[in-house]
């Protein structure tokens, strides 16, 4: 299996934390949010990443020659575009690397190691597809419209959601090659620059693809938009980079 991290983006929403850093090289606790990706990544057996940058990218891949992947192969792609597109374009240019079974992964998800073993452990699903329930949800959030276990739509306007969809997303053997083509078929359709590449998975539902959803219930798993965000993901980071309260707190102090 195959890892692909989506971290092109700006990250205007995190200003002034962004300011002069991608977020995917926010601080969390200790650890960049890209350097935890990484080590869960390796952790669950994946040995091949590649990472799409653009904002930063200097300081992505500076970071990245420190980084000591114990032998994983990680290479970038650069998308020259990130100022004014979104994730369908990072992935489109990507694609080539989509070559064998591949979990995507957004730039800016932290999440527990027993969060991505689950998903990735998933070996009987051609495609897996995490949800997450919550009590309200946000204007941002990747949301989804599910009945039984599947999927009936996937978007950020959808007015009465049954779950948030989790950033982590495997695809797997003839999946692989469909969700290329609907990729493909997607950057071609007008306002495409302006898409996530769920849009993608919509082509495939529109098309009667059937695609199973599963709720992470308690793992913990979000996505780092708002500088609120960033505060809570510091304040949660005991849980996902195992670090104790006393150090988790004095970090906080210090940032």
């Amino acid at each position: 299996m195959k890892a692909i991290i989506l971290a092109a983006g700006r990250g205007s929403r995190l200003y002034p934390y962004t300011k002069y850093i991608p977020k995917c090289l926010l601080d969390i606790g200790g650890e960049t949010i890209i350097g935890h990706q990484l080590n869960y990544i390796r952790e669950c057996g994946i040995d091949e990443v590649a990472i799409v940058v653009g904002f930063g990218f200097d300081k992505v891949e500076s970071f990245l020659r420190d980084y000591d992947g114990l032998g994983m192969k990680i290479k970038t792609l650069y998308n020259p575009f990130y100022q004014s597109t979104n994730s369908l374009i990072s992935l489109w240019m990507a694609r080539c690397e989509m070559d064998q079974d591949t979990v995507v992964i957004n730039g800016d998800d932290v999440f527990e190691r027993s969060t991505l073993e689950k998903i990735v452990g998933m070996r009987d699903e051609k495609i897996c597809l995490p949800i997450k329930v919550k009590n309200s949800y946000e204007d941002e959030d990747m949301k989804v419209v599910v009945r039984g276990e599947r999927l009936v739509e996937i978007g950020k306007n959808i007015l009465r959601p049954s779950a948030e969809s989790v950033g982590i997303r495997v695809f797997r053997g003839m999946w692989v090659k469909l969700m290329k083509r609907a990729i493909e078929e997607e950057v071609r359709t007008e306002g495409a620059e302006r898409k996530w590449y769920v849009s993608a998975i919509e082509r495939l539902l529109s098309k009667g693809y059937k695609i199973r959803c599963f709720d992470i219930e308690g793992l913990f798993w979000m996505d780092v938009d708002y500088p609120k965000d960033l505060l809570r993901a510091r304040f949660n980071s005991y849980r996902f980079l195992k670090k104790s309260p006393e150090k988790r707190l004095l970090k906080i102090a210090e940032t």
